[in-house]
């Protein structure tokens, strides 16, 4: 299966998802919820994900990618039953919540695919196509999601999340893998230093990135705009995005990861201060929030590509299970804590704080650095 047909597979699964999440921050949204509910609801499902997210690296490695996958696509296809019951408030945040995990697993797998289908020594490039076109997924979604809903209530957006699942269902289960190498076990994968650097960037990207998708869709709303409307300006956002994917892809075939994420960290900082400034002009401030979002996806390509270099590219599965759990640390406290302050100072405070955390964090992995580099130059001088 070559690489255009997965990568097609994942836009639907990502169009879906996309339309599902951004119907329910909005049906919430009309309904009086603020920002903070909105981030809670984002950390409940990240929280519910973390015991998953621990066992997953081990998981991955002991049945593979396709399994995991191929698990995760199931539940996604049996959650929207709960619908039976009907779509009220309630059984709208249970479906959102039990989707998290599933999609989890997923989204692991999907890594693993791309390269698989790709050539060798393209990991960057095609991890940034991954990105696009799970972007270009995720843009569209909350336009068509929003069409769809004000036209045809929340089911038919249930669905169109069940046909992005059953999608990606053939992929997971035809698509190449990387050749397996022989597991040279975590005792030896430790003794070469751990990836404290990835990981915290990990960190501060999925933190930064949560807390954007809990500020903007209520943003939007509260300053007017329909459900449609604020899709097709997430939509329009979005397409700035995908052009930094591509430039990020490049350079991370070109540069080294570290660089990569020093590049996406930068990018990041210049976007939460942008979207501080541009709040109430609603087209100005999509476009920010969105630079944010490339900012916070460069960051991420460039820790996953240092986690597979850490753990071997037959292993890329792994090294995005191992990321989770980072991941999800940040997103559980990145989209309560932005909510909360958006509902507490407003968007703008909100957007700001985040600007200044990402300075800090940037500090830190810059120092971070600056030891490894004088701890490398020590080691080399004594020998």
């Amino acid at each position: 299966m070559g690489l255009l047909a997965v990568l097609a597979a994942v836009f639907a699964f990502n169009l879906g998802s996309a339309a599902w999440s951004a119907v329910v921050a909005g049906r919430l949204t009309q309904e009086g919820a603020g920002t903070t509910v909105l981030g809670v609801l984002y950390a409940i499902c990240e929280i519910s994900r973390l015991p998953a997210a621990i066992l997953l690296p081990a998981a991955t490695l002991r049945h593979g990618a396709r399994r995991v996958t191929q698990a995760g696509l199931v539940l996604l296809l049996l959650v929207p039953l709960v619908a039976l019951t009907g779509l009220e408030n309630r059984q709208v945040m249970m479906i959102f919540i039990l989707s998290a995990l599933p999609a989890m697993a997923v989204y692991v797998g999907m890594p693993a695919l791309v390269i698989g289908a790709s050539r060798e020594g393209r990991d960057g490039w095609s991890l940034a196509w991954l990105g696009l076109a799970g972007g270009a997924g995720g843009a569209l979604g909350p336009s068509i999601g929003g069409v769809i809903a004000d036209g045809y209530g929340l089911l038919p957006v249930l669905l169109l999340f069940a046909a992005g699942s059953a999608a990606m269902l053939p992929v997971a289960t035809f698509g190449a893998l990387p050749p397996r190498t022989t597991w040279p076990g975590w005792t030896a994968l430790t003794s070469r230093g751990l990836p404290w650097q990835a990981l915290m960037a990990l960190g501060l990207a999925s933190a930064a990135d949560a807390g954007r998708a809990a500020l903007v869709p209520g943003a939007l709303l509260h300053h007017g705009e329909p459900l449609a409307g604020a899709g097709m300006l997430l939509t329009a956002g979005a397409a700035v995005a995908g052009i930094g994917f591509l430039v990020f892809g490049r350079l991370a075939d070109q540069q080294s990861a570290s660089r990569v994420v020093g590049w996406g960290v930068l990018v990041l900082v210049a976007g939460s201060f942008a979207s501080a400034l541009a709040v109430g002009w609603a087209p100005a401030f999509v476009v920010a929030s969105s630079t944010l979002g490339m900012g916070a996806s460069g960051t991420r390509l460039g820790a996953e590509l240092a986690l597979i270099g850490w753990l071997g590219r037959d292993r890329t599965a792994v090294a995005a299970a191992l990321g989770e759990t980072t991941v999800l640390g940040g997103r559980a406290l990145g989209a309560p804590a932005a909510g909360s302050l958006g509902d507490a100072f407003g968007g703008a405070y909100a957007f700001g704080a985040m600007g200044m955390a990402a300075l800090m964090a940037a500090g830190v992995l810059m120092a971070l650095a600056a030891l490894r580099l004088r701890t490398a130059q020590a080691t080399t001088r004594s020998s």
